[in-house]
């Protein structure tokens, strides 16, 4: 017998306002016992927005605002972020659209489909048992539709412009690998590489007391697989020209930078 196959939507709902503002949606699937994002089966005659315009509203009551998508490819229907296919138990295999949708209201008309819902940050969609689709997917949803990798950069970006240490030292494995040509010059021994984070905290605290000025102003972000890039201008008060820096990420499974690898232009 062949396996039945069936056109499908999932719905990670971006709570846009209010304490979760921000925060995707999941829902504890009643039949299937795990965390699951809103979605259903594609009707004859639907588009697939359509198809998840429709379920999100039928299963939680929210109307959700698909936005077009920054990393989208022309022709792409609004808020579409990843295709993917996986089982659906008795239903067979769902050939699954993934939709990012934006909503406002605060509370969830009820459904038979869950138990229960939260709307998760990177940290709780990791703590949750779900499969991993979803977890990749949330993380994705949580930065727009983006590559997940992206919000790691952007969060780099933020904490070391913040002089935020702690949360800096936080984005990196404890033996994570550094690589930087200021690094070279400086110390000369190290060869430009330090490893660890008590080495990263003494790199970036002495370079936060040499230069309180100093600032990353983004210019753009790629990323692809387990890599993100970040361009950067590097801005000191007082210097004349803005050094032109990428910047390569190297991202391990549980989301924190394994080897970070700086070249300036």
């Amino acid at each position: 017998m062949t396996e039945r196959r069936t056109f499908s939507v999932a719905i990670f709902a971006r709570r846009s306002v209010g304490p979760d503002a921000g925060r995707v949606l999941l829902i504890k699937h009643r039949r299937l016992g795990t965390w699951l994002p809103v979605g259903g089966e594609v009707e004859p005659g639907e588009t697939p927005l359509e198809a998840a315009q429709r379920e999100l509203f039928e299963e939680t009551g929210l109307v959700g605002r698909f936005p077009i998508l920054l990393d989208a490819v022309t022709g792409s229907p609004p808020g579409l972020m990843s295709y993917e296919e996986h089982s659906a138990g008795s239903k067979g295999v769902h050939l699954n659209f993934c939709f990012v949708a934006d909503v406002d209201d605060l509370a969830l008309r009820p459904c038979d489909e869950y138990d229960d819902h939260c709307f998760v940050d990177a940290a709780a969609v990791r703590a949750l048992s779900c499969p991993a689709n979803v977890v990749e997917l949330s993380l994705r949803a949580l930065v727009g539709g983006r590559h997940a990798h992206v919000g790691v950069a952007r969060a780099w970006l933020s904490a070391f412009n913040a002089r935020n240490l702690e949360a800096l030292l936080a984005l990196y494995a404890d033996d994570a690998v550094h690589v930087s040509p200021k690094l070279r010059d400086r110390h000369p021994e190290t060869g430009g590489q330090i490893v660890g984070t008590a080495a990263m905290r003494a790199w970036w605290a002495d370079a936060f007391v040499r230069l309180p000025g100093l600032r990353y102003e983004e210019r753009r972000i790629t990323a692809e697989g387990a890599s993100v890039y970040l361009e950067y201008a590097r801005i000191v008060p007082g210097e004349l020209e803005q050094l032109l820096v990428a910047e390569r990420f190297d991202v391990g499974v549980d989301g924190r930078i394994v080897r970070s690898h700086v070249f300036h232009g």
